[in-house]
């Protein structure tokens, strides 16, 4: 019988039904790093069937030459297949004939050859035992308690490394995550292994906005989401959400910003998953400039953190960057207020700014005071040089240069791989407030140590992220 060469080599390898054949086919195309590709059903069939009138896409060609070791042209040529052992051979027209009843009659066209009913029966065959081993396929526990335990380690471990570090190290783990989902059919193990591809992927989200690449911080939290939503995992859907909320302000992209925290709203948290929700609404809104929304969500952020008396697997049992505690609350509340601050200065009223202003030096002294209080594998040095440069740039609103000094020497401490975007983006807000400050040797000091400061940036060192 004649068939395609890729047909020839499919069943061989066992790759003829479309699942099977995807899944070499997607962890290939990522191998080759051409992103998450896949075949139709309709692709799959014209090329094992050889009706190809075209030949497929540049990168299709690349994946199936590494796929099957042979060019692209080769692969579709028709080619002489094994014969059918003579014994085997069903011969139709040997069936006796029955009086109570008689197939329809067909014309010679229509009836298929015993060589063909016999390749599609041994096809079959192949398709079963492929299908068995599908069904009995699970990974260890080993396996899955050592991929468990290397993402929680990561996610823990990122309050205290710097982003740069623990990059190449969520990459590898992920990769790993996805090969072995297609190792398994146990629900129960591929519901784990999904949440855990989708903690992995926020962290590259997380790391992204450190180093200020927000597109490519979105892109990973739109696929975090997707993880989340194919388990039901209402923790990560929202966290997700949060994250594409976060690097479209980032980008300066706000009204996308508002967008994605309306998405986040339609898994209804609760507790302290609501809280950091609102948390990032509040900042969501004051990018926008909308004062009223701002302060309806930071109200709404406290009222949930006041009524959180449950647990999860993400916030509380995985924790370290996920763990929201009142620290991050407490800074995501100033940040927004002067963020509002920024955006609507010459609008506001100065009683408001005045009043936005003790509210800032409110939420950072209580957001300071909770983190240092912290055990120190629990703190974030990035997160508490945020909520400093928030306080300092509240003190030159109020025209304290003084305390804004004293606030400042700490944070101007902080090491080069760990001065993040965040930490950056502060402070251009604080040198712009600076600038407005009266001139002195005081002020002409501190101009140069924050110069130097944002200098000395790793993140400064990459392209530009948005």
């Amino acid at each position: 019988m004649r068939e395609t060469l890729l047909k020839q080599l499919a069943r061989e390898r066992h790759l003829t039904t479309l699942r099977k054949f995807n899944q070499v086919y997607r962890r290939t195309a990522r191998e080759l790093q051409l992103g998450e590709r896949e075949v139709s059903p309709r692709q799959f069939e014209r090329w094992l069937a050889g009706a190809v009138k075209t030949a497929p896409q540049p990168e299709a060609r690349e994946v199936l030459e590494a796929m099957f070791g042979q060019p692209t042209h080769r692969l579709f040529d028709v080619v002489q297949s094994e014969p059918a052992p003579e014994s085997t051979v069903i011969d139709l027209s040997e069936l006796p004939a029955t009086t109570a009843w008689s197939p329809p009659r067909t014309s010679d066209a229509d009836r298929s050859s015993p060589e063909s009913l016999y390749q599609l029966m041994m096809s079959a065959a192949d398709e079963s035992r492929e299908s068995a081993r599908e069904a009995e396929a699970a990974i260890g526990r080993p396996t899955m308690e050592s991929l468990e335990s290397e993402v929680i380690g990561l996610s823990r471990t990122y309050l205290t490394q710097p982003p740069t570090t623990l990059l190449p190290k969520v990459v590898e783990v992920r990769r790993q995550l996805h090969a072995r989902l297609e190792e398994t059919s146990r629900p129960d193990q591929l519901r784990q292994l999904r949440f855990l591809a989708g903690v992995a992927t926020a962290l590259l989200t997380e790391i992204c906005i450190d180093l200020g690449q927000h597109r490519m911080a979105y892109e990973h939290a739109r696929s975090a989401w997707a993880h989340a939503d194919a388990i039901g995992h209402t923790g990560l859907a929202v966290w997700a959400r949060g994250m594409q909320a976060s690097s479209s302000y980032w980008a300066d992209l706000p009204n996308d910003a508002v967008v994605a925290i309306s998405r986040a709203a339609e898994h209804h948290p609760t507790g302290v998953s609501a809280a950091r929700m609102h948390s990032i609404e509040a900042r969501t809104w004051s990018h926008v400039g909308n004062v009223q929304g701002t302060m309806s969500a930071v109200r709404a952020a406290v009222e949930s953190r006041a009524s959180a008396n449950d647990r999860d697997d993400l916030h509380d049992g995985i924790g370290g960057v996920f763990f929201w505690d009142e620290a991050r609350e407490q800074r995501c509340h100033s940040s927004a207020y002067l963020q509002l601050i920024k955006v609507r200065q010459d609008e506001l009223q100065p009683g408001l700014v005045a009043q936005l202003t003790a509210q800032i030096l409110q939420h950072t002294q209580r957001a300071l005071s909770v983190s240092q209080a912290a055990p120190p594998s629990h703190r974030s040095l990035p997160v508490e040089a945020t909520i400093g440069l928030d306080m300092a740039t509240a003190f030159l609103l109020l025209g304290d240069l003084d305390s804004a000094r004293e606030t400042l020497w700490p944070v101007l401490e902080l090491a080069a791989d760990l001065r993040t975007h965040p930490v950056l983006y502060r402070l251009r807000g604080l040198h712009g407030q600076l600038a407005l400050v009266q001139e002195s040797r005081a002020k002409t000091e501190l101009v140069a140590a924050v110069t130097e400061f944002a200098a000395g940036s790793t993140v400064r060192a990459l392209p530009a992220g948005s």
